[in-house]
């Protein structure tokens, strides 16, 4: 790697720190590569992560030792500069949101499974399988799974009409009404 690049990858680990190989931020790591194209010397440094299910994901940092500039590639977003400081800020809050991201990805296999007709068990036995999934960013936390239990088990009372029963509610759609659970 040039002067650039190892500079770029050097400051990423110090500010990346903190994320790095937890679970909550799949299994966040690093992985570089390097080539020539047209004169230029190129690196890529990839910040890969993953989402439940073991889904791969990646953002980057592309570096031309030659012009010195960085380009910062999340999903459809690519921001080019010859700025550090701004590479650093752009993949941190990157970083930051990893949460969200896999949270959103675990709503989005919960209404997977729903239009594939499983169960609300059988839903709640998926949920628990990635608990223990066999790569470590994968797997989800307790945090997670509590979260997306939560949103199981919201998607699974929704009637028509997005109108949810509650105990001791009738809802117009359903005319249902449930009487309020009782307290001892």
């Amino acid at each position: 790697m040039g002067e650039l690049a190892d500079q770029v990858q050097r400051s990423l680990v110090v500010t990346l720190s903190p994320y790095v190989g937890k679970v909550i931020y799949g299994n966040l790591r690093f992985d570089v590569s390097t080539w020539d194209e047209q004169g230029h010397r190129h690196a890529n440094i990839a910040i890969v992560y993953e989402t439940p299910g073991s889904s791969t994901n990646q953002i980057n940092v592309t570096v031309d030792e030659t012009t010195k500039e960085m380009i910062f590639v999340d999903g459809e977003r690519e921001v080019r500069t010859r700025n550090l400081e701004d590479v650093l800020q752009f993949v941190e809050k990157a970083v930051k949101d990893i949460p969200n991201r896999r949270m959103a990805r675990l709503r989005a296999n919960v209404d997977y499974w729903m239009t594939q007709g499983k169960t609300k068990a059988e839903v709640l036995a998926e949920l628990n399988r990635m608990l223990r999934a066999d790569l470590l960013g994968g797997t989800i936390t307790h945090t997670e799974l509590k979260a997306s239990i939560q949103y199981c088990l919201q998607k699974f009372n929704i009637l028509p009409g997005d109108e949810t029963i509650r105990q001791g509610e009738r809802t117009e759609a359903s005319g249902v009404s449930y009487p309020p659970e009782r307290t001892a």
